[in-house]
């Protein structure tokens, strides 16, 4: 029993020892912080959509059947390409009767030895349109291989060399670069190597006839190609020539009339003005409702949707061609009202996207700012843009984006945890310590980081010690 006892004793005794060593003094040493400058960022996190800088709805103004649709989903067109067409024969005819009347009043009112000269050309330029056009119009590329899977490159431009056949080949540039392609021609013209441009058609040959890609170039890589002129197999080839064959008729019965008129008074100047005027009005309506059956790319991009099947019947101001801008890509996002004051236009920001996962970063900057509200879910928002800074091909129009903008960023600054500052009687102070004492020091706060930190403005210098409550 003496024996337990002697046991006892002296387990009462460490542990009383402990109590006094560790246990009391580490309740009686308070947690302090040393100063340090650092640096301050304040964070803007909100959502938003990659959504196209130029995003837009095509139709016709007028109803009618499709006669041509040279474009698919997908495809890549430049601004002024033709999309699509109504079939525009009966004013195409009604254009060339117009031309004709204008030319041939326009004459009536100039001196009859000039008035012979000015009808035989512009007859003559009116001979040689409808021939052009007869030669340009409807023009296919044909490949040469009959397995060919890739879309026919499309053939734009006016027309102005001899009848014939181009053919072309696309090739890889020589030097082994392997973006680059080539352009050669042969036939009707042999030319080349041209470089083919990635951003807008490429020359084919030197007579005002252009070639442009639908697909990768790459899958062009070579292959070759027939274009014939005229191409007597397109539905508009009969019309055209019977336009052309009418054309030189009207040609030699105006010059004829106009010869047999030589000697007789010319009509007054007041009336031939006003005929004149009535013409010129003439020509430009039925340019006008051509121009209302045809459909044009206002800028280049890309097609994202085709509701349109040549021969239907199209309806007026009816959507039948989406597309969106092919390079240009932005970010939407709708920044809270509480946030706006500290977000300014220039801000860089980091960008994730859902389909890529928060690793993948994308770097843009805010380049709008609405100054109205939008309400979303009852609260006041406003509308910020953001543009990327460098063109990625992975970022697509309508994915989800996760965007934090850097609205400040200062460094060598002395920021505290929140929590640390007392407030008291309208003043802010800090507990700091001063030799063995603990004093409270009055401060002024500033802004809040985005890590909960306050920035000190002045009453801290680097190097002093507070406590932390």
């Amino acid at each position: 029993m003496r024996k337990y006892r002697w046991y006892i004793i002296v387990l009462i005794l460490v542990l009383i020892g402990g109590y006094f060593a560790f246990g009391r003094g580490n309740g009686s040493e308070e947690e302090t912080l040393t100063i340090t400058p650092k640096d301050f960022v304040k964070e803007v996190s909100v959502s938003g959509k990659v959504t196209a800088v130029n995003d837009v709805d095509l139709s016709f103004t007028e109803a009618g059947r499709v006669a041509s649709l040279p474009v698919k989903v997908g495809d890549k067109v430049f601004a002024g390409q033709t999309l699509a067409s109504l079939d525009s024969s009966t004013l195409q005819s009604e254009l060339r009767v117009a031309e004709a009347s204008l030319a041939r009043k326009r004459a009536e009112n100039k001196n009859l030895a000039v008035n012979l000269d000015e009808i035989e050309k512009e007859q003559e330029t009116l001979v040689n349109n409808a021939y052009r056009k007869l030669l340009s119009d409807s023009l296919t590329a044909v490949p040469s291989a009959s397995d060919s899977s890739v879309t026919p490159p499309i053939i734009t431009g006016l027309y102005t060399g001899l009848e014939g056949r181009y053919k072309f080949r696309v090739k890889q540039e020589s030097s082994g670069n392997v973006d680059n392609y080539e352009l050669l021609t042969f036939e009707l013209e042999r030319t080349g190597p041209l470089e083919i441009l990635d951003n807008e058609p490429t020359a084919l040959g030197t007579h005002g006839l252009f070639v442009s890609f639908s697909d990768d170039l790459p899958d062009y890589n070579e292959t070759s190609w027939y274009v014939t002129i005229p191409n007597t197999k397109s539905s508009s080839y009969l019309a055209n020539y019977q336009a052309y064959e009418e054309a030189k008729r009207t040609r030699d019965r105006e010059i004829a009339s106009a010869s047999a008129e030589l000697k007789e008074t010319d009509l007054e100047s007041t009336v031939a003005e006003a005929d004149i005027r009535s013409a010129e009005a003439e020509v430009a309506r039925v340019k006008a409702d051509i121009a209302e059956r045809l459909i044009r790319a206002p800028f280049t991009g890309i097609i994202t949707s085709l509701d349109l099947e040549i021969g239907e019947i199209a309806s007026a101001n009816t959507p039948a061609i989406s597309m969106i801008s092919a390079d240009t890509l932005r970010i939407e996002s709708f920044i809270p009202e509480i946030h706006v004051p500290f977000v300014k236009l220039g801000d860089p920001a980091v960008i994730t996207l859902d389909a890529y996962g928060e690793e993948v970063h994308f770097s843009a900057k805010v380049v709008s700012l609405d100054p109205a509200e939008t309400i979303r879910d009852g609260v006041s928002t406003y509308r910020a843009i953001l543009e990327f800074t460098t063109p990625d091909e992975r970022v697509k129009s309508g994915m989800t984006a996760n965007v934090t903008i850097t609205a400040e960023k200062k460094t060598g600054i002395i920021s505290i945890p929140q929590n640390l500052v007392i407030t008291r009687d309208g003043q802010k102070f800090v507990l700091v310590k001063e030799g063995e004492e603990r004093i409270e020091r009055v401060v002024t706060v500033g802004n809040i980081s985005s890590f909960g930190e306050i920035e000190i403005l002045s009453g801290l210098s680097a190097g002093d010690i507070v406590y932390a409550r």
